[in-house]
């Protein structure tokens, strides 16, 4: 079976750098050992560095049953903005010209990550016309959250403005054969978009498959690497003194929940660090926000197996998610490695992580008065407390974000469709 993956916004098998997998790759690898052909097609702007993989339309072989189609576009500086609205809509544009002018290419099925919504547009219209069963992968809430960037008197005016984006949602969310999202908030929210008349929703279209990777598992060499590296920094990891936040600076965040919890801790437990790491939009406004405090680290971008034992030896990690729709139905990837290291999480997003700590205990949640962050001091001081903590959040992660049965789903729905 030939399955075609499109995905923009994620590391790709020829990217130089230890970045971990994301839904691409981990998905190509998993067809690959059944026998399966994978094609994946993908931007040439590469998101996490800002820079291009190529300018031109490019074709790499990686092996016999696997290659990579690169389209060109215009890339951009920021996550969210004007620039990268217009690169999408170049790299639908060549997308479209790509698939006219090579009309042999013709997969058995298609694998669509959604957003960008020009391109999934694009995709679904190519895959109809040409019978090519189609499953679309949510992972945002794309155009809902382009209006949580309006003040709120501008909204009503963004939503009309944006309708169009709308309309488009709608129309490639119904025209997929198969859907498959990170939470059932997110399948309610594609439903609610879909508009479908009687609501009579055909079920078994729809499924969760939420946003696991697997387990880094890493030689002494790699281990002792990572240990060395934070040593330089002046920070012992194995000591399980810190508190870490891994992940892109970038408006996504609120990055002012660890300013308030590192200046509640500095006075009664003044070695303990709150260590950030990650490039982005944010960076030099958070030079300037952590100034002179001597308790919070930015470190900037790290490999994968220097945040994982960065992870793995947290007291908690840190989740500040802004408080918008997207991560309100969202249980995010960080927050899964967390607990995938038996490590809790901290975090003020309400929705699935809020949801999530409610049933299973395995993190702590502030509200925006920070009710609640004198338990920060229950995980330095009462070791009950933190190993209770622990134990619920590897027990979670083993009950709702196991890599094999969650990939299974997905390649048993693409078969299936």
């Amino acid at each position: 079976m030939h399955i075609c993956i499109f995905q923009t916004g994620e590391p790709l098998h020829i990217d130089s750098g230890n970045y971990r997998p994301m839904r691409a790759m981990l998905l190509t690898d998993e067809l690959l050992k059944e026998g399966h052909k994978v094609t994946i097609i993908s931007s040439s702007f590469f998101h996490q560095r800002k820079t291009f993989r190529s300018k031109s339309f490019e074709k790499i072989n990686i092996q016999e049953n696997l290659s990579i189609m690169l389209i060109p576009s215009l890339g951009y500086k920021k996550h969210i903005g004007f620039k990268r609205l217009f690169d999408h809509i170049v790299l639908s544009i060549n997308l479209n010209k790509f698939l006219i002018k090579n009309k042999k290419f013709k997969p058995d099925k298609v694998f669509l990550g959604y957003p960008p919504i020009e391109s999934s547009f694009v995709i679904i219209n190519w895959a109809k016309k040409n019978n090519i069963p189609i499953m679309l992968d949510v992972k945002d809430n794309w155009p809902e959250n382009f209006i949580e960037a309006f003040p709120n008197f501008l909204k009503k005016f963004a939503r009309f403005i944006l309708l169009p984006y709308f309309k488009l949602a709608s129309y490639i969310f119904n025209n997929a054969d198969s859907i498959s999202s990170i939470t059932n908030s997110f399948i309610n929210w594609i439903k609610s978009v879909q508009n479908i008349q009687n609501k009579n929703f055909n079920e078994s279209k729809y499924f969760v498959s939420p946003l696991v990777r697997k387990k880094i598992n890493f030689n002494k060499k790699r281990q002792n690497e990572a240990i060395n590296f934070w040593q330089k920094k002046g920070i012992n990891v194995i000591e399980k003194k810190h508190f870490s936040f891994v992940g892109s600076l970038s408006n996504s965040f609120d990055f002012k929940l660890i300013l308030n919890i590192s200046n509640f801790l500095i006075t009664k437990y003044p070695n303990y660090i709150f260590i950030i790491c990650g490039t982005g939009d944010k960076y030099k406004e958070l030079k300037i926000l952590f100034n002179n405090k001597s308790n919070v680290m930015l470190v900037g971008e790290i490999d994968k197996y220097k945040a994982s034992i960065l992870i793995k030896h947290s007291v908690a990690s840190l989740a500040p998610y802004l408080n918008n729709q997207n991560f309100q139905n969202s249980i995010p990837n960080k927050v899964i490695e967390s607990l995938e290291n038996s490590v809790p999480f901290i975090t003020n997003t309400e929705g699935e992580l809020k949801k999530m700590i409610k049933e299973f205990d395995n993190g702590i949640f502030l509200d925006k008065d920070l009710n609640g962050i004198e338990k920060i001091l229950d995980l330095i001081e009462n070791k009950e407390f933190l190993n209770n903590l622990k134990r619920n959040s590897f027990n979670s992660y083993q009950e709702l974000f196991n890599f094999e049965k969650t990939y299974k789903k997905i390649i048993f729905n693409l078969k299936k469709i």
